[in-house]
């Protein structure tokens, strides 16, 4: 193996420099004699330890936090389990612990929320204000009692978007009698896009009309809101160009 070629491969695989297993230049240099394809190897097991542990040199208190929640969980210290979750949560310990305690100010208890939590995730990636919303859409308009996030704890994890738009096709045809009274939340929810359509939306001779009357609503909704938000900003930049012109008129 020539100069360049060994150049060549530390240049791009410049992390062996510092692998473990290494402990100087003649140790890198008797790889290289003995079994060259060896670096490819270390490369690989240094690149699969690319970031772990990212968060701790970056924010280590931010990882002691959500490390500290993950515990009080239940999570053993220091294993895998622990590593998996901490990847998988977003947000600080204490915004972790303030959507756990959302869910059981809801009406949950605190193991019923940590089996939940363990089952899916992504439910303590929601905003409070997001779990709260949802879990108001369950019981305000769906009927659905506040258990059924224990059985599909993935509800909370799905847009708004998607909730309201299936379950307002699913209300509308068990109103004209073609759906049962209360179908599972992963009935509704889960199912892909081409199974929806089959099962709750072609299986009335209106069906396929009302989605798009659905759609289309929900689009105008969207586009309201977009509107409302886009003059709230300009009101208050508004509101702080004509202060600014009067702080001048005032003191200049």
């Amino acid at each position: 193996m020539g100069v360049h070629d060994i150049a060549s491969i530390v240049r791009v695989h410049i992390q062996l420099l510092g692998f473990h297993s290494l402990t100087g230049r003649n140790d890198l240099c008797q790889i290289l004699k003995e079994d060259p394809l060896k670096l490819f190897s270390l490369a690989s097991k240094s690149k699969s330890n690319k970031g772990i542990g990212v968060d701790v040199y970056q924010n280590p208190s931010k990882h002691q936090e959500k490390a500290t929640f993950l515990l009080r969980l239940g999570y053993a210290k220091n294993s895998d389990d622990m590593s998996k979750a901490l990847k998988q949560f977003r947000g600080r310990g204490d915004q972790l612990q303030e959507r756990f305690d959302c869910l059981v100010r809801a009406g949950l208890e605190s193991d019923v929320v940590t089996n939940m939590i363990k089952q899916a995730p992504s439910v303590l990636n929601q905003t409070k204000d997001v779990l709260e919303k949802k879990i108001d859409y369950l019981r305000s308009y769906l009927g659905y009692p506040l258990d059924s996030v224990v059985v599909f704890p993935s509800y909370l994890c799905y847009d708004m978007d998607r909730i309201h738009l299936r379950f307002s096709m699913y209300v509308w045809l068990r109103n004209k009698g073609a759906a049962k009274p209360r179908l599972s939340l992963s009935t509704i929810l889960a199912c892909s896009d081409s199974r929806f359509m089959k099962y709750f939306v072609a299986i009335q001779p209106q069906g396929p009309t009302m989605w798009e009357t659905l759609k289309k609503n929900l689009t105008l909704k969207l586009s309201w809101i977009f509107s409302a938000v886009t003059f709230h900003k300009c009101f208050m930049l508004g509101a702080e160009m004509l202060l600014f012109g009067i702080w001048r008129l005032l003191f200049s």
